[in-house]
């Protein structure tokens, strides 16, 4: 069998927010694509309430507008951790644009935003969704796979195989494509059971502050926003209480109701135990099988990551199937998917781990021992801690160079009387910025023409306006370039930074990079 005789690019298993933003991502640039989702209809009901700043940017990307959206919500307030006696333990700013050029964090209802997602992918005729199909294992071919599964959206369950070149798992914790993947999961032993409350608040009750940790020993909790118009507790189950004694609706009330949300101003809209785990696969690729999202790892929420990790091996993911679906390189691209999202996996639940050890504590003279060290700390910050480091991509498609595997900054620019962000004027792709010149003039024409195949652009940012000029309006280009001590970044289509470099490296950096990428020519 061709790799042109198969029904579909990529066969994307599950149609959670992951499986739809990389359903998405491929179809936009032309390629076919099939969800196979086991469930009949969409979960109805809450489970991720929020998202970060760079998930905020890759949703503008794809046509939404976090800051300016009815259905999203940004609050500009302080992150608290309190004790049981409400004392301040810790203060996070979480106010104004991050160097993303978007804000820290994002509320919102889930199947509202999956809702939303499904009609951008209803409108594309190259994505096809199939639900009510269970997938029930893969056999893997050199330049295809065959998808075995049975269809219960008929009158009678049907045995159904579907071919395509790839296949991804967005299947949930207990996912199919993982196991057939092999390899296991890195499992850091951390779990609780806390209990999920979310609430419409029909009496536009003011929650003050919006977002903080309740560290009682006596019963830790997390009171943030659900989106607009909602409300969310996440409450920890103590040793002995089953999940039947708290998901009920008199339990959730009575815990609730001290902080003023009753049931004559505010109706429960979902109520659920749930064991937060911190665990990652230890392998995400093998031959053309790969996994992301919730099949790919599990983490605590205290860092609010879990759906935007998901996100982010979304984005990796598709613009490097981008590549070898059209290509321009070899299958052997995969490889470094897994080593990159890993790390920053790593990272995440670390962070939230860490969080979640502070706030877990439920004996009384060990949660006195903390508020002592963390009160502490308050008076003098020399007592605490380092914050870490920024996260960085793990090993693959990138030159050690400043700044590179991290984040890119994204500024206010203006050109022609038109303003916006980058991003605006810029769309998605792979770009040689230079600061008050045109970036790799110079490149050997073998190396600019990988690069251009690649749909590379070279981009000038100017610190003085003028006509037809890109101009860096707020200093965020010049101050970034001067941190990094370069002249020129190349930045990747999914907002990472590939090197920094002088203009005298960038040719020798961006052959590199190519070569990383497995091009096929």
């Amino acid at each position: 069998m061709s790799e042109t005789d198969t029904a579909c690019d990529v066969a994307i298993v599950g149609c959670g927010p992951v499986g739809q933003l990389l359903a998405m991502l491929l179809g936009k640039n032309g390629h076919r694509v099939t969800i196979l989702e086991r469930h009949p209809q969409f979960y109805p009901l809450p489970r991720a309430v929020t998202f970060d700043d760079e998930t905020a940017r890759t949703l503008a990307g794809i046509g939404f507008d976090p800051d300016n959206d009815a259905k999203m919500e940004y609050v500009d307030a302080d992150y608290f951790l309190k004790n049981g006696d409400r004392e301040i333990l810790q203060t996070l700013n979480w106010q104004g644009e991050q160097p993303t050029g978007w804000r820290r964090w994002y509320w919102f209802n889930l199947p509202e935003l999956q809702e939303r997602f499904q009609e951008m992918l209803d409108s594309m005729p190259q994505v096809t969704l199939h639900r009510a199909f269970e997938v029930e294992g893969v056999e893997s071919f050199d330049d295809h796979v065959e998808i075995h599964g049975t269809s219960t959206a008929g009158v009678a369950p049907e045995k159904q195989m579907l071919t395509a070149r790839f296949v991804v798992g967005a299947d949930g914790a207990n996912s199919l494509i993982r196991e057939l993947i092999g390899g296991g999961m890195t499992d850091l032993g951390f779990f609780y059971d806390w209990l999920i409350v979310d609430i419409r608040n029909t009496g536009n009750v003011v929650f003050d502050p919006p977002i903080w940790q309740f560290c009682d020993p006596k019963r830790p909790q997390t009171l943030v926003p659900g989106g607009p118009g909602r409300r969310r507790w996440e409450i920890m189950l103590l040793p002995g209480e089953k999940a039947e004694d708290l998901a009920n609706a008199k339990a959730c009330w009575d815990l609730i109701e001290p902080w003023g949300s009753n049931p004559t101003n505010c109706e429960l809209e979902r109520y659920a135990v749930w064991r937060f785990q911190a665990k990652w696969a230890n392998r995400w690729t093998k031959g053309r099988m790969a996994i992301a999202g919730d099949a790919a790892h599990l983490t605590p929420p205290f860092a609010g990551q879990g759906m935007c990790a998901g996100l982010r091996d979304a984005v990796n993911l598709s613009w490097r199937l981008d590549l070898i679906l059209k290509g321009l390189a070899t299958p052997a691209l995969l490889d470094a998917y897994g080593p990159e999202r890993t790390e920053q996996t790593k990272y995440w639940i670390n962070v939230a781990v860490e969080i979640g050890k502070v706030i877990c504590v439920l004996d009384p003279e060990e949660a006195a021992a903390r508020d002592r060290a963390m009160l502490a700390a308050l008076q003098d910050p020399s007592l605490a801690p380092p914050p870490p480091p920024p996260p960085a991509l793990g090993p693959g498609s990138w030159v050690e160079s400043p700044g590179a595997s991290m984040l890119s900054r994204q500024g206010r620019v203006a050109k022609d009387g038109r303003h916006g962000r980058f991003d605006d004027f810029v769309p998605r792709g792979w770009h040689l910025i230079g600061l008050d010149h045109v970036p790799g003039t110079d490149l050997p024409a073998e190396v600019k023409s990988r690069f251009e195949a690649l749909g590379g652009s070279r981009i000038t940012v100017t610190t003085a306006p003028g006509a037809g000029k890109l101009h860096d309006e707020q200093g965020t280009y010049a101050r970034w370039f001067a941190e990094l001590g370069a002249e020129v970044v190349l930045v990747r289509p999914d907002h990472y930074v590939a090197f920094s470099a002088r203009k005298d490296e960038v040719a020798g950096m961006l052959d590199q990079v190519l070569q990383s990428l497995k091009l096929t020519a």
